[in-house]
């Protein structure tokens, strides 16, 4: 019913001319609302890694389909949601063209069930009065009146303190400042300078000059000093180039971006009566930052806001002479205001920085809006002399040590008694503080760690590092040198320091992430399409060369799209097509292929009176048409996924009609679709429905999710099904990935879970390292499993080991995931043009492949055919490159080939594979043995023929490669055989034959008798014309042999019948050398002699 898939929209927007017209204290066409519950929608190209707002699809909010319809909905974006945190991504900015009825539009969201506010976005304005050139006086007094300089003795302030000036424009390039990073968030770019210098308009420098009060540089030989002396800005533009001077319109996107930037400290010189509870939600969201707010310049006791926000210090004005500037607001029956700053225009104002062409000009101006980043430069000092102080704390120094004044503003600070209240804080102990750079690394890399302790007034002495897990695993000294660690896993670091007065030591838990190094890396391809910022929603990968993958509009206008790219050749090309579908309102949900020509698509009605469906393609995508037996024509009816398995076999899902989903198989194509009967699926709960794209499929086995956090299962291709409940409450905020028919991997909530028994059951699992939650795949029959990100947690990230560890791979945006094998995948992402990015492809560095195999039989007569069978384990090979080495096969390149041999021999056999990266080989040498004959008549029988009766005796023949052997034994006798020898028990008298056989016959059998008797030593035979002695012998065997032996040949044969050693006799007696012998039995045949004589080498 709903696109569940968190796609990415892209940042890449003009600047549109800015103008504010209707309502001069809330921005036009603007509302912000609350939802109850967060949800994950499609994603958007995000610009950088510093951008926190996702671009919505008015179309994943149907629930607000006729009041967007009606108030004429432009756009929808989350402000806050690259923050990941929870509240905040619930919060939602909407912009419309009937400006005349935001207040209708807010009462109507208000009401929504899933709405738990809804509100106008205020303006807000500067709080200040230019300087009248006409006051005189010294430029000083408002440090004179804190005590600044005393302060400065304690410290001068730290540069590790960061602390930003959300304004209207601020001159981050002035030569007085310092700044650690600027932004530009109503013009969305890196440069927060203000459009007009200051001689033109002075309100345009009102950012610049509340900067330099908070933190011009000290001590440089320029200018003025700050009271945050050596802090750092980061300067926050809010007002577009086209907007007014006086007013601050982004106010909440620019403290957003502050918080999720670094800042420690961030200074409000603005407010108005109108408050936010959008903003309220946004300070609440950051509690170790300090904010500080103006109290206004109403002279009233009307709360202002951003001030009057909880979890903020409210900064009213006081002159000179301590007492309240007349302009500023103060505490009525509603109290506000925190404490007191120097912000009137005694001496005619405080003097700071201003814009200018040359950068480098000052001029003086009043107001809470000085008050308040002075202020805010005070607590830069306190946090620069104890960093771990909290808000509370700050606050508390502040009032407990400021001047009791009147007026209802609270106590004005002191800087001395404010810097010894910290002071105090610290006790004389030291505070240990360090970083490390970079804390997420793989194998083998390093990491580099700067200490940045505090002495809490007495020297450190000593410093002692412990790093477990890396490479020294402890250092002795201030600067360790970097540190490598081998393993994965995640490390604490401990870093422990001594002073004069204590030791102590702060330990940061699981502080480096070290992954593998990933066996791959993604490569850019460029999708194609000439529009910019075309998302990939859905990729079907049909092999490792053809793949379709579907766009979305991603630049955040919530275009419907109706197009795909496609590749033919791995994504060297991609050629994008649009789709017709016959209506252009109808959204595609996916595609199915099965080749390059033919494929089917689902799509399903973005409007009441559309009727979605199933279409096919036979030409590539060129034309499609519409299988009608699928009807989905009923009013509610809504296509959610298709999937085909072949050509023929196919199945649909839709969401329930009269309390049954609408699903349909079919196995001819789709020329028939066949109703799923209401009896073969569990009826869907009240609402239940599930979601474009939501499915899952292993082999037969088929899966779709559903809004009651259920998924449905089926093993037989969509026809029968169970459902099982999952730990989700609704599968819109989880991601499902099955490796085989009964294993999967569920994320959900930031949890991962897994089932051995397809869903039944869940089991929550621990993991290492960060899991994204954009795309999920867990490749079929391994143990790898990929996640990507693009909204929330970017990039990307890979497991070995079933999801218990993972790794990171990159920081890059992704969409959708998909892969064939480990080797062959592609990630969604966007195009930046025709010929720019648009979708990445995995390039694999290693194979995971090992190739193996088998066949039958191994021997064989020439001509005879032998069935090799691929056993290659690792991933699914994408090719195949057998070498037989003389024989001729049916097809060398596939994964089961048949062949012959025209020659007798024995061969080697040779395959290697590959999953589309690096090939992986195996060879058996000797592996196949051909015969052209049936074999020869054994020639021999070698063993004791004159055995005793219940011996065990062994008797061979001459054995050949290729060849097996039929024994028969006498039939009292046991033991069996095919092989060239025989292990027999000895019964009575008779006779031992063999025969030999191999795949083109058997050959005569060879009999030779056997006389069962029990003669007396090792030689067992009863031969009086030889002699061998000695027995068991070990260098060398002596015989003694009757006249008519000589000249005759004799041979020694091993227990396979293998001659070792042959010769002539030259006399009665002779000695053969049998050194070089193995030891074992052996067998001297004699020639003129039947029986063989055996003997042993020792």
């Amino acid at each position: 019913m709903k696109n569940k898939l968190t796609l990415i929209v892209s940042l890449l927007l003009s600047s549109l001319a800015f103008s504010q017209t209707y309502s001069p204290n809330f921005l036009d066409g603007t509302v912000m609302f609350k939802l109850k519950k967060n949800v994950r929608t499609v994603e958007t190209m995000r610009e950088s890694t510093t951008e926190v707002v996702k671009y919505e699809s008015l179309q994943d909010y149907p629930q607000f389909a006729r009041t967007f319809q009606k108030y004429d909905v432009t756009s929808l974006t989350r402000p806050s949601y690259y923050t990941n945190k929870d509240e905040l991504q619930k919060i939602y900015r909407v912009k419309f063209n009937n400006y005349a009825q935001i207040d209708a539009f807010v009462k109507e969201l208000a009401q929504q069930e899933d709405v738990e506010f809804a509100e106008k976005e205020p303006i807000y304005k500067i709080d200040f009065v230019p300087n009248d050139p006409q006051h005189t006086g010294t430029t000083k007094w408002y440090h004179t009146l804190v005590g600044s300089e005393t302060a400065w003795n304690t410290s001068l302030g730290s540069n590790a303190i960061k602390l930003a000036i959300v304004d209207n424009a601020v001159a981050c390039g002035h030569t007085d400042l310092t700044t650690f990073k600027q932004r530009d968030v109503a013009d969305n770019d890196n440069d927060a300078t203000p459009p007009t210098v200051y001689s033109s308009d002075q309100a345009w420098s009102h950012g610049t000059h509340c900067a330099g009060l908070a933190t011009a540089d000290i001590n440089n030989g320029i200018g003025i000093a700050s009271l945050g002396g050596n802090v750092e800005l980061i300067g926050i533009k809010a007002t577009p180039n086209s907007g007014t001077s006086n007013s601050v319109y982004y106010s909440y996107d620019g403290v957003q971006w502050a918080c999720a930037n670094g800042a420690n400290i961030v200074s409000m010189s603005f407010g108005g009566p109108d408050e936010s509870s959008a903003f309220q939600n946004l300070i609440n969201n950051y509690p170790d930052v300090v904010f500080f707010a103006a109290a206004g310049n109403d002279g009233t006791t009307t709360v202002n806001y951003p001030g009057g926000y909880d979890n903020v210090i409210c900064v009213g004005s006081v002159d000179g002479n301590d007492s309240r500037s007349s302009f500023s607001n103060y505490n009525g029956t509603t109290p506000f205001v925190d404490i007191a700053s120097p912000g009137g225009y005694t001496s005619g104002g405080l003097m700071s920085t201003v814009y200018t062409a040359g950068g480098n000009n000052y001029a003086k101006m009043g107001g809470t809006s000085m008050a308040t980043p002075f202020a805010a430069g005070l607590a830069g000092l306190m946090l620069s002399i104890n960093p771990t102080l909290t808000p509370a704390q700050v606050e508390s120094c502040l009032i407990s040590t400021g001047v009791s004044i009147s007026g209802n503003i609270g106590p004005r600070i002191n800087a001395p008694a404010a810097v010894a209240c910290v002071s105090a804080t610290l006790t004389g102990d030291p505070l240990p503080q360090f970083s490390g750079s970079p804390t997420s690394i793989y194998v083998g890399q390093s990491v580099s760690f700067i200490d940045q302790s505090g002495d809490g007034g007495n020297a450190i002495t000593t410093w002692q590092w412990s790093f477990p897990g890396g490479t020294p695993a402890s250092h002795t000294g201030q600067t360790p040198p970097a540190i490598t660690y081998s393993a994965t896993g995640q490390y604490d670091v401990t870093l422990t320091i001594t002073n004069s007065q204590s030791t102590q030591s702060l330990t940061k838990t699981q502080y480096v992430n070290v992954s593998l190094d990933p066996y791959g890396n993604w490569i850019e391809q460029a999708t194609a399409f000439t529009q910019a910022s075309r998302g990939i929603a859905h990729i079907d990968i049909v092999d490792a060369n053809t793949v379709w993958a579907l766009a979305y509009d991603g630049s955040g206008g919530s275009a419907n799209v109706q197009q795909f790219t496609k590749t033919i050749n791995g994504g060297t090309t991609w050629t994008p097509q649009n789709i017709n579908v016959g209506n252009t309102g109808l959204g595609i949900s996916m595609i199915s292929a099965i080749d390059a020509t033919t494929a089917w698509l689902a799509a399903y009605p973005n409007a009441a009176g559309q009727t979605g469906g199933i279409w096919k393609t036979v030409n590539g995508g060129s034309t499609w048409t519409r299988q009608s037996t699928a009807t989905y024509n009923n009013a509610n009816s809504f296509t959610n996924v298709v999937h085909f398995w072949d050509a023929n076999n196919g199945f649909c899902q839709g969401d329930p009609i009269s309390n049954e989903f609408e699903l349909y198989t079919t196995t001819n194509g789709g020329t028939n679709w066949t109703l799923v009967p209401a009896a073969n699926i569990p009826a869907p709960l009240s609402g239940e429905y599930g979601y474009v794209r939501d499915i899952e499929v292993v082999g037969d086995v088929v899966w779709f999710g559903t809004n009651k956090g259920r998924l449905y299962h089926s093993t037989n291709k969509g026809l029968n099904w169970s459902v099982y409940q999952t730990p989700e409450t609704d599968m819109a905020n989880a991601k499902y990935s099955f490796k085989d028919a009964n294993n999967g991997i569920l994320l959900s909530g930031g949890n991962v879970y897994k089932t051995t028994n397809a869903g039944a059951n869940w089991t929550p699992i621990t993991t290492t390292g960060s899991v994204f939650t954009s795309g999920l795949c867990w490749i079929e029959g391994t143990d790898i499993i990929f996640s990507t990100g693009g909204g929330g947690a970017i990039g990307s990230s890979y497991s070995q080991d079933g999801g218990v560890t993972w790794n990171i791979i990159d920081t890059e945006q992704h969409t959708y995931c998909e892969f064939l094998n480990p080797a062959v995948g592609w990630s969604g992402w966007f195009n930046e043009s025709a010929s720019s990015k648009g979708i990445w492809k995995w390039n694999s560095l290693v194979s995971l492949l090992t190739a193996d195999f088998e066949a039958t039989p191994l021997n064989v007569c020439v001509g005879q055919e032998v069935q090799f069978t691929d056993l290659t384990t690792g991933g699914t090979p994408v090719s195949y490159s057998w070498n037989f080495f003389g024989g001729t096969a049916d097809d060398n390149t596939i994964a089961n080939p048949k062949v012959t041999y025209a020659t007798a021999g024995t061969y080697d056999v040779e395959l290697t594979v590959s999953d589309g990266s690096l090939p992986s080989t195996k060879t058996i040498v000797g592996y196949i043995n051909v015969a052209d004959a049936a074999p020869a008549t054994p020639n021999f029988i070698a063993g004791d023929m004159t055995p005793c009766n219940g011996a065990t005796e062994v008797y061979s023949t001459n054995s050949i490669t290729g060849v097996s052997y039929m024994w028969t034994l006498p039939g009292d006798w046991t033991g069996t055989s095919n092989t060239g020898s025989i292990s027999a028990t000895v019964g009575t008298s008779g006779t031992i034959s063999v025969m030999a056989m191999n795949a083109c016959g058997m050959s005569a059998n060879l009999d030779s008798t056997v006389s069962v008797t029990c003669t007396v030593g090792i030689n067992d035979l009863a031969n009086s014309t030889v002699a061998i002695y000695p027995n068991p012998a070990k260098d060398m065997l002596t015989l003694t042999l009757d006249n008519s032996l000589i000249k005759n040949n004799y041979r020694v044969v091993d227990m396979l019948g293998k001659t070792v050693i042959s010769d002539k006799i030259h006399g009665t007696v002779q000695t053969v050398n049998i050194e070089n012998l193995s030891q074992g039995m052996y067998y001297l045949m004699i020639e003129g002699i039947e029986n063989p004589y055996k003997f042993v080498k020792e």
